[in-house]
């Protein structure tokens, strides 16, 4: 346990793991593809953790990302229905290694199925300066919101949903969303997951997140399910819009978030057709980095 939880390859194993062919008949050379996905996924430091970066930092991040790899591997074992003798923990490392490249063609392909998601009509995709950067027409749709510098209620049981890690950024936000979404509303009435995951700023340092409400209340919201008083969550309807989009796989981090924020301002700068109204941005978050 503490090889896997140190950053960086194992020196340990032997030159020959790195070989992803060898993972079907060697136990130490599928440990190793388990390393090397740990590294991948490993999360970066987080908005609302310390910004000394330090050893102790650094193995909660570490921990978090064992968890939920192994998670991972569980959930893929229970629903494995393929006859593939690749193993799983080899099929995982392609995966987070393919989530790497920013190519528009594969991103669009991870993103998740059988989830509703905001309706959209591409109207340019040669954007002069601009990898995989688009302007998409938004059809209306509607969100539940909450706050995320505001603290939560004492008894949040009663409005919040439980969430696996707690102490990652927007974790209490997600869970006042999912707690509206999952039942925990003036109907008790649970809706389907949609996607993405918004995150938008309101002015002042504040920024909410957005769950999508499902389809049959966009332009309809007086029929959505109330949320409790408590519970800090609003129903907001969203226009049609035009919107200005880079699409990127990995960690949504600040640090992340600001380089493709650049690179989206630095593009629409460069191109005749296309200006910015203004330079705040909004985050979208469609699946896990892997």
């Amino acid at each position: 346990l503490d090889a896997l939880l140190r950053n960086g390859p194992d020196s340990s194993l032997p030159f020959w793991t790195r070989s992803k062919r060898l993972a079907r008949f060697s136990r130490r050379a599928r440990l190793a593809s388990f390393c090397r996905t740990l590294d991948r996924t490993t999360p970066p430091l987080s908005d609302n953790e310390s910004t000394i970066d330090d050893e102790e930092q650094q193995g909660k991040r570490r921990r978090r990302a064992l968890v939920a790899l192994l998670r991972t591997l569980a959930n893929e074992a229970n629903n494995d229905s393929t006859d593939s003798k690749e193993p799983l923990v080899v099929r995982i490392e392609r995966r987070s290694i393919q989530a790497e490249k920013d190519d528009a063609t594969n991103l669009r392909n991870r993103l998740p199925d059988g989830l509703e998601t905001p309706e959209y009509d591409v109207i340019a995709s040669a954007i002069t300066g601009g990898k995989n950067v688009e302007i998409r027409k938004y059809k209306p749709y509607s969100v539940c919101a909450v706050s995320m510098n505001k603290p939560r209620p004492l008894e949040s049981s009663k409005t919040d949903a439980k969430v696996q890690m707690p102490e990652m950024s927007g974790a209490s936000s997600f869970g006042a969303l999912a707690g509206y979404l999952f039942g925990k509303n003036d109907q008790s009435t649970a809706m389907k997951m949609t996607t993405p995951v918004f995150t938008s700023p309101l002015g002042e340092g504040d920024r909410q997140m957005e769950f999508v409400l499902p389809s049959n209340y966009w332009g309809s919201i007086v029929s959505a399910p109330k949320p409790l008083d408590e519970s800090g969550v609003t129903l907001q309807e969203k226009a049609s819009e035009d919107r200005a989009v880079i699409m990127f796989g990995g960690y949504a981090s600040k640090k992340e978030v600001d380089r493709r924020k650049k690179e989206l301002v630095t593009a629409l700068s460069q191109d005749p057709e296309w200006k910015m109204l203004d330079e705040e941005v909004t985050v979208a978050q469609y699946n896990d980095p892997f």
